[in-house]
């Protein structure tokens, strides 16, 4: 066993430094080797083939080859064959002798379900590209998990040689209508990823195929275009690329809520007089907002339990504030002969000698600290998606107007406890109380205007009565399969 291993050991030392003579010397000792190569310790995750060719060695693959070509077929742990390795390492004479064994393995797929040629794609690899598919010029229309194609690959992984070197295969195979049913499984085509990524080479290549310019306006399974898509996602880049698209004549899709025809010659629709400088606003501060101000779900999860702790404090504070009031209560009931007010025990002191409206005031502002703090407390342990949009910014408001009623609180509470304040400090402390609710008043509208985007962009111009529908039509077929699993069952 120990002389076995051995063997193993050196083979693969042979298959590192591609030393054909070495392997002849160990064929010699033991001529079943090759087929054993599955019990040896060195070699439990791969094959021979799988060194040699990692490691580029053109003669000792041709010689592994020749003793047992079956090698070519054989797959490591994870997932890959020899010709996967040789075509993500650009190994081009490798890929040809592997290919004229078994041009099968073209379509083999790896654990992440990409084959040979997508590996190339991500890599770059033009000449492997090419002896790929004039093996198996097939394997072009082989899709990854989510639907994405080779050409998805390339314009993901920016390798514009690669798109180039496919688009002119395709061109030269007369098959540019794969070009038409290539979008992804949400629907969004190359162009869509270019504009998503800002690849700006990208994009005026493929802008300049007029395949792709004629079928520009397509739109993804949410109803956005390439154009849609880039002011959802907007950077530095934007405002050339978006030029870049209009003169291409890709329109937006949500103008009007109507389906544009890519092939018409009618000009873009766009909003006239007032509404379109509404328009130009809306959309600058949809962009700044998402640019500078934008909340992360993820984040918002991550401190779900610290947000819960400071409702619960606050809530706390507001139901402590009206059990133990300013100035305290009354500890005995007043006879009906004393000369001061009547009062009876537990009653608040400053409810007695403080000025009613005053008081009436205090008590609603703590009121709304505790219902805020309560609502607070109730959307964040209620399940609801955190990025469900409506629900976020009822989250932000009723966290706004618990933090804004406290600190009116606060002001109030002061000059209950203490009367004697000059009017000096009392006055910095009001501008220190304005500053804020200023800071919290211009977040807050910013909140606002993006909801209202939000709202133009997903219910406006019928959609919402599309949306309206579409719920509840789900919603009533689910209630017929619960019914009828109901009553089978």
């Amino acid at each position: 066993m120990c002389e076995r291993e051995d063997l193993g050991r050196r083979l693969y030392e042979a298959c590192v430094s591609g030393s054909v003579p070495a392997l002849d010397s160990l064929l010699e000792k033991d001529e079943l080797i090759l087929n054993r190569v599955n019990l040896l310790t060195c070699f439990f995750s791969e094959t021979p083939l799988h060194v040699a060719v990692l490691c580029g060695h053109l003669d000792f693959t041709k010689a592994l080859l020749t003793r047992k070509s079956k090698l070519v077929t054989e797959f490591d742990t994870q997932g890959c064959s020899p010709l996967h390795l040789a075509s993500t390492e650009g190994h081009v004479e490798i890929v040809r002798e592997l290919l004229k064994e078994d041009t099968s393995v073209c379509i083999a797929r790896d654990h992440e379900g990409r084959i040979p040629l997508h590996l190339a794609a991500m890599k770059g690899r033009v000449e492997v590209i090419r002896e790929l598919l004039r093996a198996q010029p097939e394997s072009i229309h082989e899709k990854l998990g989510k639907g994405e194609t080779v050409l998805h690959l390339c314009v993901k992984y920016y390798r514009l040689g690669a798109l180039e070197t496919l688009f002119q295969y395709l061109q030269n195979c007369n098959n540019m209508e794969f070009l038409l049913n290539y979008g992804d499984d949400d629907g969004n085509t190359i162009l869509h990823f270019a504009v998503r990524l800002k690849q700006m080479e990208t994009i005026k290549y493929l802008l300049g195929k007029q395949i792709i310019k004629d079928h520009a306006n397509v739109k993804n399974k949410n109803g956005y275009t390439a154009l849609d898509v880039l002011e959802h996602c907007p950077t530095r880049k934007t405002m050339e690329i978006r030029e870049l698209l209009v003169q291409a004549g890709v329109r937006r899709s949500i103008y009007g809520g109507l389906d544009l025809n890519p092939d018409d010659n009618c000009p873009p629709l766009r909003p006239q007089g007032r509404c379109k400088v509404l328009g130009e606003i809306m959309k600058w501060i949809s962009w700044f907002w998402k640019r500078y101000f934008d909340i992360d779900p993820a984040w918002l999860k991550e401190v779900l339990g610290h947000l819960i702790t400071a409702a619960t404090l606050t809530a706390t504070m507001a139901y402590q504030d009206l059990l133990s009031p300013p100035g305290g209560v009354w500890q005995d009931s007043s006879k009906p002969s004393d000369s001061q007010r009547q009062h009876e025990a537990g009653d608040a002191i400053m409810d007695t000698f403080g000025p009613t409206s005053k008081v009436a005031q205090y008590v609603v502002i703590n009121t709304v600290v505790l219902v805020a703090s309560l609502i607070t407390i109730v959307l964040a342990l209620s399940g609801f998606p955190l990025h469900n949009k409506f629900l976020l910014w009822v989250l932000i408001f009723t966290m706004y107007t618990t933090i804004s009623f406290l600190a009116i609180a606060y002001f109030m509470v002061l000059g209950f406890v203490f009367p004697s304040l000059e009017d000096k400090i009392l006055n910095g402390l009001r501008y220190l109380l304005i500053f804020l609710f200023g800071i919290m008043g211009l977040v807050v509208m910013l909140h606002a205007c993006y909801f209202l985007v939000w709202l133009r962009n997903k219910f406006g111009n019928r959609h919402f009565l599309v949306w309206l529908r579409n719920k509840f039509g789900n919603l009533v077929s689910r209630c017929r399969a619960r019914g009828r699993d109901g009553g089978a069952s």
